[in-house]
């Protein structure tokens, strides 16, 4: 979530100078979801000896580097060389890594904030985990000093598998910050829950790609993934005033890329459906992801404990855009069957479809 200081209180910027600053700060929660990376503007004080922290913004779409807000701290030159080097000489710093205070490996780029006279006004921080990263660097090392063939080629496919999912989340997640860019541009409600719409459908493509890309795997765990998902939808979505909890209960499940995307958009459009038209004049309110094994069988359901919805939902022909891709993807993606429970204490949706080659149990 994005927050901003009020600038002329804190620095000696002119008027104009503010405003170069506030309009990039608009921007800098879509930036950090674009880049899944934490995202910073300081700003140097005064006495010119340290800069403060006057905007931030940390992704949805990706674990902070930081536990609480650090807006409004100060940044000495001791421990932010960097900040205060290009506050000073208007130069980039590209590259710089550390670790932060959880003792993660992050990569710090810095490109300074020009005014039109030329005057470096503020920095533009971008702070981003390369654990990942890291690793692969120490695994390719190892590799150079392996003379195990098999080894070596088990290791780079692992790692090829790994970037192919990487580059593919981060086109998914570019393509999400340019709808959420063009959403920002609308003043159509119609036309933003569109775009809404659509980026929450991406971003839960992209987590998946996440997940395969982190682990250098094949298959996906559905459930932990769709408690991401529930998380982020229920964070982004919901009436500030309101509080939905989500709960994910029930048993692991491991599918297939392609089937665990399909089963995750459906749960993505579920729990929005519940979201938007299940608590319409309530503060508070639940939603529950229950995933059940049984031999080849899987149910999934997603209910909450609102006001209920009406009986058209079972109906692909009267459902909404949502939940004609829902009936779209049970029926013909993962050759199940979709099912609608509903009455005044709430709705429930189900799911059930079979694995392949799962062993009997």
């Amino acid at each position: 979530m994005e927050s901003v200081l009020h600038v002329d209180q804190v620095t000696g910027l002119s008027r104009e100078q503010c405003t170069i600053i506030l309009d990039m700060a608009k921007n800098l929660q879509v930036m950090a979801d674009i880049s899944q990376a934490d995202m910073f503007i300081d700003c140097l004080l005064p006495e010119g000896n340290a800069a403060i922290i006057v905007a931030e913004a940390h992704p949805n779409t990706a674990q902070s580097l930081y536990r609480n807000s650090v807006l409004g701290q100060i940044a000495f030159e001791e421990n932010e060389p960097g900040v205060l080097f290009s506050l000073k000489t208007g130069k980039p710093v590209i590259g710089s890594r550390g670790l932060t205070q959880e003792h993660i490996m992050m990569q710090q780029d810095i490109v300074p904030i020009i005014d039109e006279s030329g005057v470096t006004v503020a920095v533009l921080i971008k702070e981003q985990d390369i654990s990942q990263t890291i690793q692969n660097e120490q695994r390719v090392k190892m590799l150079t000093q392996t003379n195990n063939s098999k080894e070596k080629q088990h290791v780079i496919q692992s790692m090829i598998i790994q970037e192919i999912h990487h580059r593919v989340k981060n086109n998914l997640q570019v393509i999400s910050g340019l709808l959420r860019l063009q959403m920002r541009r609308s003043s159509s409600e119609e036309v933003i829950e569109v775009f809404r719409d659509s980026v929450s459908r991406i971003s839960s493509m992209a987590m998946v790609h996440d997940y395969l890309a982190q682990n250098g795997i094949e298959e996906v765990d559905v459930a932990f993934v769709m408690g991401q998902i529930a998380t982020l939808l229920v964070s982004s979505s919901s009436i500030p005033e309101q509080h939905i909890d989500v709960a994910v209960q029930g048993e692991q499940l491991f599918l297939p890329s392609n089937r665990a995307t399909s089963a995750v958009l459906v749960v993505n459009e579920l729990i929005q459906n519940s979201i938007k038209h299940a608590f319409p004049s309530r503060d508070k309110g639940r939603i529950e992801i229950c995933v059940n094994c049984r031999k080849q069988m899987v149910t999934i359901t997603v209910s909450d404990n609102g006001c209920g919805m009406g009986a058209d939902l079972s109906s692909p022909v009267t459902a909404s855009l949502g939940l004609q891709l829902v009936h779209m993807l049970v029926e013909e993606e993962l050759q199940g069957v979709l099912s609608f429970f509903h009455s005044d204490k709430g709705t429930k949706a189900s799911i059930t479809f079979p694995i392949a080659g799962r062993v009997m149990e």
